[in-house]
């Protein structure tokens, strides 16, 4: 069984995203499943099922996880987050500390594009 979302709070949680992100956390941080379950006192199974996102997880274990993985549960929650938008500009601007100015032009013409693209998608989604 897929948990796609639940709503809490008045907002749709969706754990295969939140489970993506905690895999891409638990994976930078050099951490194996079994690690991480050890760390947070869950099995492993358990680990699994919350990554691909066939579990609920409990508050007080997202806390946990994101403690282990030394990360925040609003970023592992960002795509449910209303409030995001300071960590997204804080990963932008990560993106774009070493570049010269070329790489950043590049960038920013591609990301303008995406963003017109993106537009038109959800105004021919509304037709």
């Amino acid at each position: 069984m897929m948990f796609h979302g639940c709503i809490v709070g008045g907002q749709v949680v969706n754990y295969i995203e939140l489970g993506k992100r905690i895999k891409v956390a638990r994976l930078a941080a050099g951490l194996t499943q079994e690690q991480l379950a050890e760390r947070i006192n869950l099995s492993s199974g358990h680990c699994a099922h919350v990554e691909r996102g066939t579990t609920k997880v409990s508050l007080s274990a997202l806390v946990n996880i994101a403690n282990a993985l030394k990360t925040t549960p609003d970023k592992l929650l960002i795509d449910n987050n209303y409030q995001a938008t300071p960590h997204l500009l804080e990963e932008a601007q990560a993106l774009f500390e070493d570049c010269d100015p070329d790489e950043i032009y590049v960038i920013l013409q591609a990301a303008a594009t995406i963003k017109k693209s993106i537009r038109v998608r959800k105004l021919k989604r509304m037709d």
